[in-house]
């Protein structure tokens, strides 16, 4: 049973010393290892990076819809499509285009199609975003969602370059086994081959 701690088998993985034991590619293996964990670490730092980078584009343009886009209450002139069916007694939450008059910020009626709550009736009140020109947008960015977006955005990025140089780092260690094992049985055939007593 191994007792060392993990890492006690890290520092031994890492300098497999310069005895007889240590064979080219136990080095070769170790130097491997210590450039995943450089390039782990490098990737890190990039990911904090690209986060603070993913932070500010978010934010700003969180800010930009923020200031461009309001709300207004727009009035139905048709049923909204009817919800489907579902089970257990549970309710839609999907939302269809509908006939429906808004007034823009600046006094403006207008007319057209939002987005409205499944099964909603005419008459009914529906809120709707609408940018700069009093056309209905999309809901801006919050702020909320550029603070969440950028650590994902960070933490996405450092795994798949971690993981991508780990599966490598394992790929190569396991060809490395094959031919320390193709050695050892030459080894050990050579020495089965020699004369009893030589």
């Amino acid at each position: 049973m191994d007792t060392r701690t993990p890492l006690t088998r890290l520092r031994h993985s890492l300098r497999p010393g310069r005895t007889a034991l240590a064979r080219p590619s136990d080095r070769l293996q170790a130097r491997l290892l210590a450039l995943v964990i450089f390039l782990s670490l490098t990737a890190a730092a990039g990911a904090v990076l690209l986060g603070i980078g993913v932070y500010r584009v978010e934010a700003a343009k969180s800010a930009e819809q923020t200031a461009g886009r309001y709300v207004v209450q727009a009035t139905l002139l048709a049923d909204a499509p009817r919800p489907p069916v579902t089970g257990h007694g549970g309710t839609s939450a999907e939302t269809g285009p509908t006939p429906a008059t808004w007034r823009t910020r600046d006094g403006q009626d207008r007319a057209g199609e939002v987005l409205a709550a499944a099964g909603a009736v005419a008459g009914r009140q529906a809120e709707v975003w609408l940018d700069a020109t009093g056309t209905p947008t999309e809901r801006p960015l919050t702020a909320a969602a550029a603070v969440v977006g950028a650590p994902i955005a960070a933490l996405t990025f450092w795994v798949a370059v971690t993981s991508g140089l780990v599966v490598l780092y394992r790929v190569v260690v396991f060809l490395l086994d094959r031919y320390r094992f193709a050695q050892w049985q030459r080894e050990w055939f050579a020495v089965q081959a020699r004369p009893a007593g030589s």
